[in-house]
């Protein structure tokens, strides 16, 4: 996983950078709810994948077919996993931390913590702060994300902007079949070192506390 120079900026320049931004003039709120509430269905489906589905090669950019829903969720999983066993995942959140959230490797980890403990929307806004300051992995993690969910125009946003940057999949994200597994249940203990303070103008924003490293590292030692 390639890692850039971090960006220091305070956490208000940083939060509105992440913020969604209204792209579609003439956008169905009625639908988006309704996709919204898909995807937290989603959620609670089995994490044990059906074997057609683990495949050995990720969803590549390239490829101009629509991406397949399931697949697509597999797949973020396992990049998801891979950035959080990776061997700096636990020194990179503690870099986001003390960056006052200004490090966006250590923006990419939380978000994939984020998404393997159920927070779609947390993880999805800090993989979106992580995408805006230049991290490849956390747009390829947002093409996948908005695939899974239906959202064709934002995947195709994140697929142009990954062919334009020739992002390799296995380069950047490591080998598809290695990815781990993550008994659910470990995933519990992470929830207690996430705070939800609301931001005035974009609402619930989770930040890891510090214990979190540690938390990280722990349930990244048991595979």
């Amino acid at each position: 996983m390639s890692t850039l120079p971090s960006d220091r900026r305070t956490i208000d320049e940083l939060l509105a950078k992440a913020r969604t931004r209204d792209r579609y003039a003439d956008y169905d709120l009625a639908a988006s709810e309704a996709r919204l509430r898909s995807r937290q269905a989603a959620r609670h489906r089995p994490r044990n994948p059906d074997a057609a589905l683990v495949r050995a090669v990720w969803t590549t950019p390239e490829d101009d077919r629509t991406p397949d829903a399931d697949r697509a969720w597999w797949d973020l999983n396992a990049v998801s996993l891979l950035v959080l066993f990776g061997p700096d995942a636990d020194r990179h959140l503690s870099e986001f931390i003390d960056s006052q959230y200004a490090d966006k490797t250590g923006a990419l980890v939380f978000a994939c913590l984020l998404h393997v403990a159920g927070d779609s929307s947390g993880a999805r806004f800090w993989w979106r702060f992580a995408a805006g300051v230049g991290h490849q992995v956390a747009e390829y993690c947002l093409f996948l994300e908005h695939a899974h969910s239906g959202e064709y125009h934002d995947a195709d946003h994140w697929r142009t902007q990954l062919v334009r940057e020739h992002f390799e999949p296995t380069y950047m994200c490591g080998d598809r079949v290695t990815a781990p597994l993550v008994n659910p249940a470990f995933i519990d203990h992470v929830h207690p070192h996430i705070a939800r303070p609301h931001h005035p103008e974009i609402g619930i924003v989770p930040l890891p506390r510090p214990p979190l490293v540690k938390e990280l590292r722990h349930l990244t030692s048991l595979l």
